[in-house]
């Protein structure tokens, strides 16, 4: 057996997501600024060795545990909220084969055959929730691929970065550190400073959104141009608020009341400014003070089920 890795795969946030058209491959051109925040899957990975004679393709398990809304680390706070504990079977709806990302990871950084691996096993506690728009997929397998290439040095860092882009459109973001300007269908990445530190209240509805209906619905919006001011290599907090968009967010609240509602909650309560990320469900609030954001997260706490106090990293 060769010896296992354990690792943390953080979210994201998207401070704002502009849909630039769709593209003869199927995707859509995008141009979003995504920032790692302090909430994290749990992993680990281990591997067994093949015996002499024939390399077959290895045996790829991918266990999920559940999530139990407990303390995270990197001053995560998560609150079960009306009285629940926040316990969420993790292994519900999340697929452990193919159509699992980490799974794709695994498969595609042994296809080349030249590593002699009989069996993956990879466990992933979920802290992140599934269809929230918070990348936790994408960021799984970013951190199988590295956690590989550790254990069985097989890539370049140009290579693995290479693969990731085969993997899902968010996985190179993940594969980078700090913030990052993303283009394309997600894959081409440019490392961004954000020069302010921001603090984040995140509430997960009690419904999630598939990423593939939430574009499959973008014929209702016309086409926007990205404003020159959002292509930065530092962002300030007066440059995030002037960019601060998302046009997937045009989309799923017609069809969600809620996160309209949540929005204008978390405004109430004092956020600078407020939006959902990614395709979501997730609505997050803007903080520049932790203090504020605490106060909120509290307060927000006794009104909804799953909510997370987190700051950019």
């Amino acid at each position: 057996m060769i010896p296992s890795s354990a690792s943390l795969a953080p979210a994201k946030l998207n401070l704002f997501l502009y849909v630039m058209g769709k593209r003869d491959d199927g995707y859509h051109d995008i141009v979003t600024l995504m920032q790692k925040v302090s909430l994290y899957d749990r992993i680990s990975v281990s591997l067994e060795e093949a015996g002499a004679g024939l390399n077959p393709a290895p045996a790829i398990d991918i266990h999920i545990t559940d999530l139990t809304g407990r303390r995270g680390r990197g001053h995560a706070q998560k609150s079960g909220g009306r009285g629940g504990d926040g316990k969420i079977d993790a292994s519900e709806g999340i697929p452990t084969d193919e159509r699992n990302t980490a799974y794709t990871a695994a498969k595609l950084f042994f296809g080349h055959g030249g590593v002699k691996i009989r069996k993956v096993t990879i466990e992933i506690e979920k802290h992140i929730p599934v269809e929230s728009g918070m990348g936790g997929a994408s960021s799984d397998a970013a951190c199988v691929l590295r956690m590989l290439n550790g254990l069985v040095p097989t890539y370049t860092d140009e290579q693995l970065f290479g693969l990731s882009k085969s993997v899902g459109s968010d996985v190179p973001f993940f594969m980078t550190e700090g913030a990052g300007l993303a283009s394309g269908r997600g894959d081409a990445v440019k490392p961004v400073m954000i020069g302010c530190p921001l603090h984040y209240v995140v509430i997960k509805p009690d419904f999630g959104i598939s990423t593939a209906w939430a574009y499959s619905h973008l014929n209702i919006l016309t086409e926007n141009k990205l404003p020159s001011m959002c292509d930065l290599a530092i962002y300030t907090e007066d440059d995030i608020m002037r960019c601060l968009r998302n046009d997937l967010e045009m989309v799923t609240g017609r069809y969600t009341p809620a996160i309209k509602a949540i929005k204008e909650r978390l405004l109430s309560f004092g956020a600078k400014a407020a939006m959902m990320t990614g395709s979501g469900s997730c609505i997050f609030g803007i903080f520049h003070k932790e203090q504020e954001a605490e106060t909120v997260f509290k307060r927000m706490s006794t009104e909804y089920t799953s909510v997370y106090k987190l700051r950019g990293i």
